[in-house]
Formats: C-alpha cells, sequence, structure tokens
C-alpha cells in the first residue's frame, strides 16, 4: 500500500514523501498529472495528497474511486475541496505534525476488505434452514445464483454467504446495486472506459466486471438494468470478455455472477422490460428468500443478533427483550423485513434506559401489527398483492374455493389455475398451505 502525492512543487513532494516514509508509509509522489491519473489505483492507494491547484483531478479521482481519502493541500476556500469530495483540507503553511496527525487518523480506520464475507447467517425457521443447506451445495460451486425475494430479506447478504463459502473466497466481491445508478452512467460502471472517451474521462477507469476479475460479482436489483444494456451483459456473460467504453480491444475477465431482484421478473419479462435469455443465463440456481413474516421463528434469533452487534459496537452491556416485547415483533408484518427490524432494534439499544427493551421502546406501528400479509411492502408488485388477497381470502373460509372466489369475484377456474400457477412457481412459503394447496388443487 502507498499514498500518493500529487504537486507541482518538487521540493514539497519530496518533504511529504520524506514525512509518510517516517510514519512507515510508502510514498508515491510525481509533478506530473498524466502520470497520477494512470497510476492512481485504490487498492494502491487508499489516500492521496493533492494540491489545490489540481481541482479536476480532485474532483475526476473522487468521482471515479470515491474510496479513496483524498488530502488537499493549499491556500484557498478549503470549504469547496470538501464539498467536492476532500477528506481534510491542509492550509499552507502547514506543520508536519498536522500532516502527521491527519495521515495518523485516515491510517488507523478501518480497511474493507474485498474478500470479506458473511461466514453465517442467523436463522431458526424451517424455511430458512432448507435455503441455507442449498447454499452450502452452492457456494463452492461456479454456478449463477438468481434471488429474489422482497427489499430488505438479506439478499446481499446471502450472496456474501455464498462467495464467502466458495472457492473464489480469496478473491474480491463486488456488488453494484442497479437501481441506485443513473441509466447514463450504469455501462460505465459495469465496464469501464479508457482515458478520453467522453467529457470528463480523466483517466482511464476500471469497470466492476474487471474488479471482479478473481472473485464474485454482484448484481443487485438487477430488475432495473436498462434494456439497452441487457444484450452486452449477455455477451460479457457468454464470451466472459468486456469492452471498455472508447477501447479498441476486448479484456478477458474471470467472474462468478449472483443477481438479485425483489421485482416479479416474470411479469418484467412478460411486458418486454426483461430479456427472457439473460433471465435464464443468469437463473441457473433460483433462490426465493421468504419474507421474514414468512419466517416467524427467525424474528427473536435476528433480533438478539442485532442487540449484540450494537452492544459491542457502542461497548454497552447487552439488553433483554421483555415477552410483551417478544410478542409484539412476532406480531408485527415487517413491511421492511430483516433491514427494518435491525433499524428498530439499533434504536432501542441506543434509546432505552434499562437493561430490558419494553414494548414502549420498541417504535413501530402498533396497530398494524395485525394487518399481516395484507399490509403492502416497500417495492411489492400487483401479482404479489394479489396473491397475498387470494390466499388471505382463502384462510378466512378455512379454503373453501366456492366461497372464497364468490368474495373475491372471480371464477372456481380462475381461482384453480392462480394457485396452481403459485403452486408451479414455488410462490407458497408456508407448509401448511402448501398442504391445503395440495389438496384443493389435487
Amino acid at each position: 500500500m502507498a499514498i500518493a502525492v500529487l504537486n507541482t512543487d518538487r521540493e514539497l513532494v519530496n518533504v511529504l514523501s520524506s514525512v509518510i516514509e517516517d510514519m512507515g508509509q510508502v510514498p508515491d509522489g510525481t509533478t506530473d498529472k498524466d502520470r497520477f491519473l494512470e497510476v492512481i489505483d485504490p487498492k494502491v492507494h487508499p489516500i492521496a495528497i493533492i494540491d489545490d491547484c489540481f481541482r479536476d483531478v480532485i474532483e475526476g479521482t473522487k468521482q471515479v474511486y470515491p474510496e479513496i481519502e483524498i488530502v488537499v493541500t493549499g491556500d484557498g476556500d478549503g470549504e469547496e475541496f470538501i464539498n467536492i469530495g476532500a477528506t481534510y483540507y491542509l492550509k499552507k503553511p502547514f506543520k508536519v505534525q498536522a500532516l502527521v496527525e491527519v495521515l495518523g487518523v485516515l491510517l488507523s480506520r478501518p480497511v474493507s476488505s474485498e474478500n470479506s464475507g458473511q461466514k453465517s447467517l442467523v436463522y431458526a425457521d424451517p424455511k430458512m434452514k432448507r435455503i441455507v443447506d442449498m447454499l452450502n451445495k452452492v457456494a463452492p460451486t461456479q454456478a449463477p445464483v438468481f434471488i429474489q425475494g422482497e427489499s430488505g430479506t438479506g439478499k446481499e447478504v446471502i450472496a456474501r454467504y455464498i462467495h464467502a463459502h466458495s472457492k473464489r473466497n480469496k478473491g474480491p466481491f463486488v456488488g453494484i446495486n442497479l437501481a441506485a445508478i443513473p441509466e447514463t452512467l450504469v455501462e460505465s460502471e459495469l465496464f469501464g472506459y479508457e482515458k478520453g472517451a467522453f467529457t470528463g474521462a480523466y483517466a482511464a477507469r476500471v469497470g466492476k466486471f474487471e474488479q471482479a476479475d478473481g472473485g464474485t460479482i454482484l448484481l443487485d436489483e438487477i430488475g432495473e438494468m436498462p434494456p439497452s444494456l441487457q444484450a452486452k451483459l449477455l455477451r460479457v456473460l457468454q464470451e466472459r470478455q468486456i469492452d471498455r467504453i472508447g477501447s479498441k480491444t476486448s479484456t478477458p475477465v474471470d467472474f462468478r455472477v449472483i443477481a438479485t431482484t425483489n421485482r416479479d421478473i416474470d411479469a418484467s419479462i412478460r411486458d418486454g422490460s426483461f430479456r427472457e435469455d439473460l433471465f435464464f443465463r443468469l437463473n441457473v440456481i433460483p433462490i426465493e428468500v421468504p419474507p421474514l413474516r414468512k419466517r416467524k421463528e427467525d424474528i427473536i434469533p435476528l433480533a438478539e443478533h442485532f442487540i449484540g452487534i450494537v452492544a459491542a459496537r457502542e461497548g454497552v452491556p447487552r439488553k433483554t427483550l421483555s415477552k410483551g416485547t417478544k410478542k409484539l415483533l412476532l406480531e408485527y408484518h415487517w413491511p421492511g423485513n430483516v433491514r427494518e427490524l435491525e433499524n428498530v432494534m439499533e434504536r432501542a439499544m441506543i434509546l432505552t434506559d434499562g437493561a430490558e427493551i419494553s414494548e414502549d421502546d420498541i417504535m413501530i406501528d402498533k396497530r398494524s401489527s395485525s394487518q399481516g400479509d395484507l399490509y403492502p411492502a416497500s417495492g411489492m408488485t400487483i401479482s404479489e398483492m394479489e396473491r397475498r388477497l387470494i390466499i388471505s381470502t382463502l384462510d378466512s373460509v378455512s379454503w373453501n374455493r366456492t366461497k372464497a372466489a364468490e368474495l373475491l369475484g372471480i371464477s372456481i377456474r380462475t381461482l384453480r389455475n392462480k394457485l396452481n400457477e403459485y403452486k408451479e412457481k414455488g410462490q407458497i412459503y408456508d407448509d401448511q398451505e402448501k398442504g391445503k394447496l395440495q389438496h384443493i388443487s389435487g
């Protein structure tokens, strides 16, 4: 690892390099911005010290490599550079000790390891046990995995678990959330670009696929990928090589792909927003993660797990859950799934004064805790709402198809077809539901 230095003053570059060496680090100094842009790499340079006369380099480096901590030196307006991404601004003339203190803070920060993974999963529900059993069989292989589930169910956690237990666990795990990136930037984020490929391309940039070489790439929320890029992604998956924007040559890459979505991907294929051939390429090992309300046995173990995490992080004693709190947590519908549970427990740990977390310490909508499956979760599709309404109605009439069809305003044949469709797609999560479904559709 090295600390990059860019300054027009060669003597100052030498001084800064000496300070870096005295701290036991490796300096990589230059006065040439083109050389700086050619060699800068977050895997090699976690920190860069750049003079404020190179504003375009500072801004471009932070855009391309947001993980690099940038210390700016100069005699101008420090706030301006903080606003464009600098971590610190040292105003000239500054004391050597000030630089040492700044670098000491940055060097002491925990480094996020690319090959770090989710070594274990917290679960108690039989549904999750079956999924974990499958993961343990799938992880050592090279097969693509397609994970479906509502937002917050832990799809990325499962992806990291697969990587951690794979033969690629020494390689990088690179994730990209396709729902969080503007459509115009998706191609450059995935495949990278060459210097000068377009306005603002100050230096060549390695895309996510190249970063994942030798490891695993997670295409999070693949259902949000623009249709215009799906054909290019399909070719990359088939040929195992990428074309950077502006490049005339292809670069071979070695990766395993895991994709996730919270969409009804079948509906997306039907309406033409997602390519069926791309789905077949990704859906070699399908995994459907049930929502938290469908695996209630996981709720308390997960809540206690999150309590332990917060306690360790904050250096405070663990708190216990009262009986009333456990009952409340089990009855709540959890529209935000595991992510919402984690947030609720963190708030409770921080705001609770005593050693026990009571019902009053749980910040959720207690009035709607019994609404269960009919409560529309964020990102829920119309077809999923329809499925839940049908199942709920059947439950309310003890699975009498005639009564359920009357209440729903549909024919018995339509109801039977819907239930067969859910059965074929594996969209009946509960064992009791499966038994009833087999009985009425057999």
